[in-house]
């Protein structure tokens, strides 16, 4: 059967984006469900006034996640507490049309692992493209204090999983070219930028998740349906204006960004980076943008140097 339509409202756009950022799909006989994660790792959640009690804030916050998602799909819901977490689950008792939908714009895929921005995200209006992302942040974006650029301006995380190396890419051009979203860079899961120096070290501590970092004032036009978020984000954003830096729109152009030459690492062959990475040396992040695919690489006046895009990379642990 050829399928020519899908249906994509705002709704499900934000569905969509919850599961690609922390979405699995899981069919048995008679059982059909989809389990996202919430996951937060600090017990209390800070800004620059306010305090959260990250467990119990997140849950008010699914019960309204939960209900607006309902009446999507008039599935059976329910919230489930683990440590570090939270889980919406939504099963399916028959081979619903939403279900169908799902599977369809997901291409059929399983895992947050593996899945894709769908191509019905880029043909929407804003409206269709803000929800998806709102949804990706509200599972997988990350916002405190501790996630600074050099003491100063805040950001937002926003961390996929290490094993998809496609989505970053896809997510930083949705926000730059569709929304008008400021990226300033990813922090790749990869060996030359997560443990430049340490050459001589055997093993994966390297392969953590990746991470698409926007300041808090370019991501406040997205934000967030968690409330306690928003609060810290919108608390930041206020604070972030006056400190001095112009936000620009990351472009991985060779002729105006700096670098400096990192020393190889014995981890650069293994088989956990994708073939168009594995084998070869990086000394920036843009550079494996680039050989993943990015398009986002303009030319400009060589003399041009933004203060917030010609980044010095993080390597920090985040505590978030």
């Amino acid at each position: 059967m050829k399928i020519t339509e899908n249906y994509l409202d705002p709704d499900v756009s934000y569905l969509l984006g919850l599961i690609v950022a922390r979405g699995t799909l899981y069919e048995t006989t008679g059982d059909k469900k989809i389990i996202v994660e919430f996951p937060f790792k600090n017990l209390i959640a800070e800004g620059i006034k306010k305090q959260f009690v990250q467990e119990d804030h997140m849950h008010f916050s699914l019960f309204l996640i939960r209900e607006r998602i309902y009446e999507l799909t008039e599935s059976d819901m329910e919230i489930e507490k683990t440590t570090g977490s939270a889980r919406l689950i939504i099963r399916f008792l028959r081979n619903s049309i939403t279900w169908r939908n799902i599977n369809y714009l997901l291409k059929s895929k399983r895992s947050y692992c593996d899945f894709e921005i769908p191509k019905a995200i880029y043909s929407g209006d804003s409206i269709i493209k803000k929800e998806f992302v709102r949804g990706i942040a509200d599972c997988a974006g990350f916002i405190r204090e501790s996630n600074n650029y050099m003491g100063g301006k805040r950001r937002v995380y926003i961390e996929i999983n290490n094993k998809n190396w496609k989505l970053p890419i896809q997510l930083c051009d949705l926000l730059q070219r569709h929304l008008t979203v400021p990226v300033q860079l990813i922090q790749w899961g990869h060996p030359n930028t997560r443990e430049p120096e340490q050459v001589k070290k055997r093993g994966t501590t390297w392969a953590r998740e990746h991470q698409v970092k926007i300041f808090a004032e370019a991501f406040q036009p997205i934000g967030f349906y968690v409330k306690y978020k928003n609060e810290i984000l919108n608390e930041f954003a206020e604070a972030d204006t006056k400190i001095a830096g112009h936000i620009n729109v990351c472009n991985p152009n060779p002729e105006i960004r700096r670098k400096g030459k990192k020393p190889k690492h014995r981890e650069e062959n293994n088989s956990l980076l994708p073939a168009e990475l594995r084998g070869k040396h990086y000394n920036t992040y843009w550079q494996i943008c680039l050989d993943l695919g990015c398009e986002q690489c303009t030319k400009v006046d060589k003399r041009q140097m933004p203060t917030f895009e010609d980044v010095i990379e993080d390597t920090a642990e985040e505590d978030g």
